[in-house]
């Protein structure tokens, strides 16, 4: 009865056309059946693939945008199936055992509220019925990505994560999920950092890839 009246009250949005839908769906069926028909897939700096069932552009953009920045965390459940999708089709043949997410700074965390990566990751996790685990920890609060020059990407990430516990890391095959790859140098200093602490196999996954 209480969600009925929610639903009446506070009905959820499609993240990319901001329609009304019922609680029991992640989008509405329009928006879901305009969805890339392949993964978008990308090298980044480290060697690692990344992989994305979406491009970073117009309304996928705005639903990550309202996503991270507005508080729309229904958002989160469309994103997350559609990575947990494309993680199936591609990664069908490469196991892991933990699901993990690039984290935020203390502060960062402080002011967003959230952090949206790893809401996504959880979710992923459970639709794979894998535990999920917070590998790493951000120790410098430097400056947002999306601000700088690619070649300024580049640097700013250098340095700024480590291993919360390396017995978890050593010998594992782990899932790594961001909210969207850019250049790929967040990711890669991040799977640099689980590497360097022994791990056996790092896999990643985006909400979305941009050019």
């Amino acid at each position: 009865m209480v969600n009925f009246i929610l639903s009446l009250l506070f009905p959820p949005k499609c993240p990319y056309c901001s329609k009304n839908i019922s609680r029991n769906l992640a989008e509405c069926p329009v928006c879901k059946a305009q969805f890339p028909k392949y993964p978008q897939i990308k090298t980044i700096p480290s060697g690692e693939i990344c992989i994305a069932p979406f491009f970073y552009d117009t309304s996928v953009r705005s639903a990550i945008i309202n996503y991270k920045f507005k508080g729309r965390k229904f958002n989160a459940k469309s994103l997350a199936l559609a990575v947990s999708k494309t993680v199936e089709d591609i990664y069908k043949d490469m196991d892991f055992e933990v699901v993990s997410c690039v984290p935020l700074s203390a502060e960062r965390l402080r002011e967003r509220g959230f952090n949206q990566s790893e809401i996504i990751a959880e979710k992923v996790a459970e639709h794979f019925k894998k535990p999920y685990q917070q590998l790493l920890r951000k120790t410098k609060n430097n400056s947002e990505q999306h601000s700088l020059s690619a070649k300024e990407r580049e640097k700013n990430v250098i340095g700024v994560y480590s291993v919360i516990d390396e017995q978890k890391v050593s010998g594992k095959k782990i899932l790594l999920i961001d909210d969207v790859a850019t250049t790929g140098n967040t990711l890669s200093e991040c799977c640099r950092t689980l590497r360097n602490s022994g791990a056996e196999r790092i896999l990643c996954a985006t909400a979305a890839i941009a050019q």
